[in-house]
């Protein structure tokens, strides 16, 4: 099993953390999916495909790239989260 950190952009409330959730958890090789809203970061364990995973935040309005381990958290926009949960 490997882990996959991503950086995720948008992401500003509850609604957002089940977003992202929702968006990676049925895509193959997900085992689990752990967000950390404050920080910005998406860990997912299993066999995953990070592109595929990137794919699939894009497409629910969460821009992400891979995360190295010294990168700096993704800062979330002014005015909302852009995934469409009607948090602002």
């Amino acid at each position: 099993m490997s882990t996959i950190e991503l950086n995720v952009q948008d992401m500003t409330c509850g609604a957002c953390v089940k977003h992202v959730t929702a968006a990676l958890s049925p895509l193959p090789g997900v085992d689990a999916v752990e967000v950390d809203l404050q920080a910005g970061r998406v860990r997912v364990s299993g066999s995953p495909d990070g592109a595929a995973l990137i794919a699939a935040l894009d497409d629910a309005g969460y821009p992400a790239q891979l995360a190295s381990p010294a990168a700096a958290p993704a800062t979330p926009k002014a005015g909302g989260c852009g995934g469409g949960c009607g948090c602002h």
